[in-house]
C-alpha cells in the first residue's frame, strides 16, 4: 500500500496571510509618503501665494512713488531700513514680526536713476541663526516719465 501524504491547508493559509500583510504594509508606506508630499506641496504653495502678494504690493508702491526707501516705508512701515534697502520680517503665518522671531525675510533694495526706478526683492526662509534658504528673487523696473512724456501718452 502506498502512503498518501497530504499537505496541511494551514500552511497555505499562512503563506497567503503573509502576502496580504506584506501588500498592506507596502500600501500604507505609499500612503504615508503621499500625505507627507501633499503637506510639503501645501506649504510651498502658501509661500508662493504670499510672495506673489508682497511682490505685487511692492510693484504698486514703486509705480506710484519715486521708488526711494522713504516712500516704501511710508506705505509699508513695518520694515527695518538701511541706506538703500529695507528688511521685512514675517513669522510662519506671514504676519509681521521681529527679527528674532522671524521665519521669512523680505529684502527690498531700492535704486533710481534719471530714467528708471527699480527695486530688487529677495525672499529668504530663515532656517536657524546662520542659515538662510533663498526662496525667490525679482527685480521690478518702471521708467521715470517727465511731464512732457506724460502729456504725450
Amino acid at each position: 500500500m502506498q502512503k498518501i501524504t497530504t499537505h496541511s491547508k494551514s500552511g497555505l493559509f499562512l503563506m497567503e496571510m503573509i502576502f496580504v500583510l506584506l501588500f498592506l504594509g507596502l500600501t500604507c508606506g505609499v500612503c504615508v509618503r503621499l500625505f507627507a508630499a501633499s503637506y510639503t506641496a501645501r506649504v510651498n504653495a502658501r509661500e508662493d501665494s504670499h510672495i506673489q502678494e508682497l511682490i505685487t504690493s511692492a510693484g504698486e508702491i514703486l509705480e506710484g512713488t519715486d521708488g526711494t526707501v522713504q516712500s516704501f516705508l511710508s506705505l509699508m512701515p513695518e520694515g527695518v531700513a538701511d541706506q538703500d534697502s529695507i528688511c521685512y520680517y514675517f513669522d510662519k503665518q506671514w504676519q509681521n514680526t521681529s527679527q528674532e522671531d522671524a521665519v521669512y525675510k523680505m529684502m527690498v533694495v531700492c535704486s533710481a536713476s534719471a530714467n528708471v526706478k527699480e527695486v530688487q526683492i529677495t525672499f529668504v526662509k530663515l532656517q536657524n541663526a546662520n542659515e538662510e534658504n533663498s526662496l525667490y528673487t525679482q527685480t521690478i523696473r518702471f521708467p521715470i516719465l517727465t511731464a512732457k512724456e506724460e502729456s504725450d501718452s
